[in-house]
C-alpha cells in the first residue's frame, strides 16, 4: 500500500516536471517564415550575454504549425530551444557549454542533426561566440573534444 502511494507520488512529480516546461505553440504560413524568425533571434546573440539572457532571446521550446502548402505536407512539430546541450570542463576554472539552436534544415528527414543547428559557445556562463566558423576555430584552439 505504501509502495503504491509512493509510486503514485513519484509519477505525479515526474508528470508535473515534464508539463511545467514552457512550450509555445505558434502558427506560420510557411516553414521558411519560422526559419527566418529563428535566425533573427540567433542574430541578436552577442558576446558577453549569459545563458539566461540567451534563453530569453531564443524563447521556450516551440510547436511549429504550418498548413499544407502545395505538395508540402502540413507540419506540427516541436523544436526544443536549444535542441542540444554540451558541457565540457577543460580545467577547474573553465566550464564550456554549447547550446545548439535549429537554424538550417538540410536532410529534411524529420531528424535534427547538429549540422542543422547554430552552435552558441559559453565560457563560464558568458557567450564567447556563435556560428560554425567560430565553433570550428574554437575547437581547433581549445582542448574541446
Amino acid at each position: 500500500m505504501i509502495k503504491s502511494k509512493l509510486f503514485f507520488i513519484l509519477v505525479l512529480l515526474v508528470t508535473l516536471k515534464i508539463t511545467s516546461q514552457e512550450v509555445l505553440e505558434k502558427n506560420y504560413n510557411t516553414f521558411p517564415e519560422f526559419l527566418t524568425e529563428q535566425n533573427l533571434k540567433i542574430s541578436k546573440i552577442n558576446n558577453g550575454l549569459n545563458k539566461l539572457e540567451v534563453k530569453e532571446i531564443m524563447g521556450p521550446s516551440i510547436v511549429v504549425n504550418v498548413p499544407k502548402v502545395g505538395k508540402m505536407k502540413p507540419l506540427n512539430k516541436m523544436f526544443k530551444q536549444p535542441i542540444y546541450l554540451n558541457e565540457y570542463k577543460s580545467n577547474p576554472e573553465k566550464m564550456i557549454n554549447i547550446f545548439w539552436y535549429f537554424s538550417t534544415p538540410r536532410d529534411q528527414d524529420g531528424n535534427i542533426s547538429k549540422k542543422e543547428c547554430t552552435p552558441v559557445i559559453f565560457e563560464n556562463d558568458s557567450v564567447v561566440g556563435y556560428g560554425w566558423d567560430f565553433f570550428n576555430n574554437y575547437r581547433r584552439t581549445t582542448a574541446l573534444r
